[in-house]
């Protein structure tokens, strides 16, 4: 068969076109560090590298879903610990009020106290974290008490996080049960004190048991709060395990492309070099 200049010139086209699309390819690797730039690199492993990057994308919605469930736990423990705090206070003063010596102007003084810590509950009760009341269920626009004696303003429905992939935690306490014995005391308490007579035996025995529910409300937070650190610790660990199986597939093995980006590149230069003097000057003009 009679080999022609076109025929000729055609194939050189075509091994040139060849020649610089692997040194473009060569070049891309060097310049973005990575092996996969589009699907057509490797279709299995890109393939591959999609399913990696839709599990980080879980995963790091996992972690924010922990993180924001942590620092709502956070605030319910430091306002549970305050309110320990003052219920404590409270039974101290509950005792002191009890002793017979005392005037009715001591126990005023007393009332004072119980009346100041009765409103530092509510305050506590009603706790926010950032626009949300912590304490008052899913009613999170709703403060849990307008005062001592008001009934509770929440609902007891669970908020729940979902931590893994079909795993919900529930990671509220409701403030009838954290605080409403306390308030319920507080009250009771102050109006023994305002009729002018010593604490009834009944109303003591309730700042016992409101101190045993705060504790049992904050016990609660703190194995709840052990639950989200044990899983931001594991979500953390895969996390970082994804990562890098992504990276061993996406990554280009950069002393190896920088090498091939280099020959690919003189081959492609020696080629026009080599044409240019094969074929005729009008060839090399349209390239």
């Amino acid at each position: 068969m009679r080999i022609t200049n076109s025929m000729l010139t055609a194939q050189t086209l075509r091994d040139l076109q060849g020649n610089y699309a692997a040194m473009a390819r060569a070049q891309e690797q060097v310049s973005s560090g990575k092996r996969l730039n589009r699907p057509s690199d490797n279709p299995p492993d890109a393939q591959q590298a999609i399913k990696y990057n839709q599990a980080l994308s879980s995963v790091g919605q996992y972690l924010r879903n922990v993180q924001t469930a942590q620092n709502e736990t956070a605030t319910a423990e430091g306002a549970l610990s305050s309110a320990g705090d003052s219920i404590q206070r409270l039974k101290e003063l509950s005792l002191q009020a009890a002793n017979d010596t005392l005037s009715a102007t001591d126990r005023a003084s007393i009332l004072e106290e119980v009346n100041q810590l009765a409103d530092q509950l509510v305050s506590l009760a009603n706790t926010k974290n950032g626009d949300d009341y912590v304490f008052s269920g899913q009613k999170t626009t709703t403060p849990a008490y307008a005062n001592a004696s008001a009934v509770y303003g929440g609902d007891t429905s669970p908020i729940t996080a979902r931590i893994a992939q079909g795993q919900t935690l529930q990671i509220n306490i409701t403030a009838d049960t954290a605080f409403g014995p306390a308030l319920a005391a507080a009250t009771q308490l102050a109006a023994d004190l305002a009729a002018g007579t010593k604490p009834q035996g009944a109303t003591i025995q309730s700042l016992d048991n409101a101190l045993s529910a705060a504790l049992t409300a904050r016990t609660k937070i703190g194995a709840i709060d052990n639950r989200l650190a044990g899983a931001s610790t594991f979500l953390a660990d895969q996390q970082l395990s994804i990562t890098a199986m992504l990276s061993n597939l996406e990554d280009a093995d950069m002393p190896t492309v920088i090498s091939e980006a280099s020959t690919r590149q003189t081959a492609y230069q020696a080629a026009i070099s080599v044409n240019a003097k094969i074929l005729q000057k009008s060839l090399i003009d349209e390239l």
